[in-house]
């Protein structure tokens, strides 16, 4: 019974141990890096709207909404609940398509 103690601590059982206890510890600060970069706000929590790409709330959809989603696209702003619920396309994001959608649907001045 001891030698079959003794074996579970072979040189091969060592390495195999020390494997993994570095591939858990690295899986762990990757994990810890990478919690900074997770949106808190989903489409789920923000719900839907009835203006698509009406961000700011006044009813109508304009160049001003489609400035803000490029505010928001550059890291400029963070979105609001209400402004990812006015998102143009319904992907839960705000990005430099969804300026285009907008201002390509805009009525020529």
């Amino acid at each position: 019974m001891h030698k079959k103690i003794l074996s579970l601590f072979s040189r091969k059982n060592r390495r195999v141990l020390a494997l993994g206890v570095t591939c858990i510890a690295s899986s762990f600060a990757i994990g810890i890096q990478s919690v900074g970069e997770v949106q808190p706000v989903t489409l789920i929590e923000a719900g839907s709207i009835d203006h698509s790409g009406d961000l700011n709330g006044d009813g109508s959809v304009t160049v001003k909404d489609a400035i803000r989603i490029l505010e928001i696209s550059q890291g400029y702003a963070v979105a609001s609940p209400r402004e990812l619920m006015a998102d143009p396309n319904r992907d839960g994001q705000l990005t430099v398509d969804d300026a285009m959608r907008i201002l390509s649907e805009l009525p020529n001045l």
